[in-house]
């Protein structure tokens, strides 16, 4: 008689102790193979319309708040530059509408600044009441544009002006 015959349970238990192993480890690979693609996903995956709004608007933002603060000639051009080259990105990132409203952004931020530069440069009085008006006229607008806009825009357009509101100078 040999060995096996005289343990019949031997064989089987061997088989399925095998089997055990061999599934704990296709479910541990399997985990492994999950986890990858997971990582692998979250690192290739697009931005979203939100996000990419949300960007452009915190550097117009920023770059509003550099013309906000700005103290010469040579800054006031640096960040009108800089609300040129975000009202360039957002128009590729938006849509018309969106575009548009940041057109009517920019060309108000830039009468702004032609109001504040010359109320502050000219040495008449009745020029510089005149830049006063339309550093006035075009807060207004600003203001006005920007609190409809706000009001009536869906996510993405929320998105850009919270961006907007957190590119801004605090304080």
């Amino acid at each position: 008689m040999s060995v096996a015959q005289s343990n019949p349970t031997t064989a089987p238990e061997a088989a399925r102790a095998k089997g055990r192993g061999s599934l704990l480890a296709k479910l541990l690979g399997g985990a492994l193979v999950v986890a990858l693609l997971a990582a692998v996903t979250v690192a290739v995956w697009p931005e979203s319309a939100a996000d990419r709004a949300h960007d452009d608007g915190e550097r117009l933002g920023q770059a509003v708040g550099d013309l906000y603060y700005a103290d010469s000639d040579a800054e006031v051009e640096a960040a009108l530059s800089d609300i040129d080259g975000a009202v360039a990105d957002t128009r590729e990132h938006a849509g018309d509408e969106l575009a548009s409203q940041v057109g009517d952004q920019a060309d108000a931020l830039s009468r702004a600044a032609d109001g504040f530069v010359g109320s502050r440069t000219t040495d008449d009085a009745w020029e510089a009441d005149l830049y006063q008006a339309e550093l006035d006229v075009a807060l207004d607008d600003l203001s006005t544009g920007a609190s409809d806009f706000r009001a009536q825009g869906p996510e993405v357009h929320q998105a850009f002006w919270q961006g907007v509101d957190d590119g801004l100078p605090q304080g």
